[in-house]
């Protein structure tokens, strides 16, 4: 099964290269550019990661973090933040979102922490599943 990825980045160049980075990793990757297109798609359907820049056009992206978390956290949606203000970093830990990086982040350094979440979730789902035999 392929990993669906939804980045929410306003910058083009930025939003392309993470998700030129992560296809090539294998997942399959979706762009929004706002807020208000990233809350129309993570209410359309449901995705493995959510890769998501703080300040953005429309407003701070805690807002739809903090709006979103039960319907993500159902969905198994795992976040990785991204942002050049580490000030938000409190706000996050303290609604539940530990993966947070400080720009600039390697490309390399995103994709092989995003495999390894989805690497680390198949193997508790084998587990799961063992264990339920």
């Amino acid at each position: 099964m392929t990993a669906k990825v939804l980045v929410l980045e306003d910058e083009p160049p930025l939003n392309d290269l993470y998700t030129r980075v992560l296809k090539r990793a294998g997942f399959a990757v979706e762009q929004a550019y706002s807020l208000a297109e990233a809350r129309q798609k993570l209410d359309q359907q449901a995705y493995d990661f959510f890769i998501v820049d703080i300040r953005l056009p429309d407003g701070i992206a805690t807002e739809l973090l903090r709006d979103y978390r039960t319907h993500l956290n159902a969905q198994g949606t795992q976040v990785v933040v991204l942002t050049a203000e580490a000030r938000y970093r409190l706000d996050l830990a303290e609604m539940g979102y530990e993966h947070y990086f400080e720009k600039p982040i390697s490309l390399q350094m995103l994709s092989t922490f995003v495999q390894r979440l989805w690497q680390a979730r198949g193997s508790r789902a084998s587990s799961a599943d063992e264990a339920a035999s």
